[in-house]
């Protein structure tokens, strides 16, 4: 007899029948199974009911019934039974119907349950293991050129399988670590310190007293408003050309020109502190005047603050998206 089959004469004998994967099946105990005799057509399981239970381990009973009325050993039993669960599953998760002979037709609904609909009893009956086993044992010792050969090969294909299956599981979990190693190398970032700040490799000029030669802060120095020029309005300040102060100095002011506004032109948003920081001491590196802005600990900020008219903000924004491929937003 046949797995559907022997699934269904399980649940009619049992009242219950639990499947891993799938969900159990109750039988009503005042349910009437029709005889193979009977002729009054084709009957509805009503009788028969589904719950979306999970179920991890198949019932060793199921188990041992099926090896019982194939003649498999118990652990090729288990493994066909595992093998039909897992062609039902795959035809409920690309949306089609998983039939089960002698009880119903399982779908899979947007919520991703399983909806039952009661199919027809099935009115094959099981006949006595021993006679089975007499009868199989027959059929070897006295074949027919009508009778099929004996499937020595069903042990292997199964052997094949699971070996498969550990290799595939062997793969998985490879690419897991490795997945988790790459993210715990790219999450991981030491704070820059004093030591490994990148530093300009064209510093700034020390301003020093004409009299003392001592140096002089840039707001004390003499006509050092006027190192600063203004740029005519209507030409964009490049955001690569401003260099940010160095180290532990003043830092030095975006001019904004008269009929200049001073924009944020952020280039990157993110809750990962390591990615943002990384990021910021690149462009430090590149003698860019790069800001950063930080909420909390979960939220940051990287942006050049450029004072440009109005009318060349959008120049500027298509510039930094195609120099950073990055998603450029401007605030004010």
């Amino acid at each position: 007899m046949k797995l559907p089959q022997l699934l269904s004469q399980f649940l009619y004998q049992t009242r219950k029948l639990d499947l891993p994967g799938i969900g159990s099946f109750v039988m009503d105990p005042a349910a009437v199974i029709p005889d193979e005799l009977d002729k009054n057509g084709q009957n509805v399981a009503v009788g028969i009911s589904f719950k979306n239970t999970v179920i991890v381990n198949p019932d060793d009973g199921l188990v041992t019934f099926i090896k019982e009325h194939t003649g498999k050993m118990k652990p090729l039993a288990a493994a066909d039974l595992d093998f039909f669960l897992t062609s039902g599953k795959q035809l409920l998760n690309i949306g089609k119907p998983f039939y089960l002979e002698g009880i119903g037709t399982l779908m899979q609904n947007k919520e991703g349950r399983l909806d039952f609909v009661p199919g027809e009893y099935s009115t094959a009956r099981l006949q006595d293991p021993a006679t089975e086993k007499k009868e199989r044992e027959e059929k070897k010792k006295t074949p027919t050129h009508y009778d099929e050969p004996p499937r020595e090969y069903a042990p292997r294909t199964n052997t094949v399988r699971q070996a498969l299956l550990l290799i595939g599981l062997i793969g998985g979990l490879a690419a897991i670590g490795w997945g988790g190693y790459y993210l715990y190398k790219r999450n991981t970032f030491v704070e820059p310190s004093a030591e490994n700040k990148p530093v300009a490799e064209n510093p700034p000029p020390v301003i020093q007293d004409t009299a003392t030669h001592a140096p002089l802060d840039s707001a004390q120095a003499p006509g050092a408003k006027d190192v600063v020029t203004a740029k005519p309005a209507d030409t964009p300040a490049p955001p690569l050309t401003t260099a940010p102060p160095k180290a532990g100095s003043a830092e030095v002011p975006v001019v904004v020109p008269p009929g200049t506004d001073l924009y944020k032109f952020v280039i990157l948003e993110t809750t990962k502190k390591g990615r943002a920081l990384r990021r910021y001491n690149q462009l430090l590196g590149y003698q860019l005047n790069i800001k950063m802005d930080q909420k909390d600990s979960s939220y940051f900020k990287l942006y050049f603050p450029i004072a440009a008219a109005v009318r060349d903000t959008t120049h500027i924004k298509d510039s930094l998206v195609d120099i950073y491929a990055a998603h450029v937003t401007i605030e004010h």
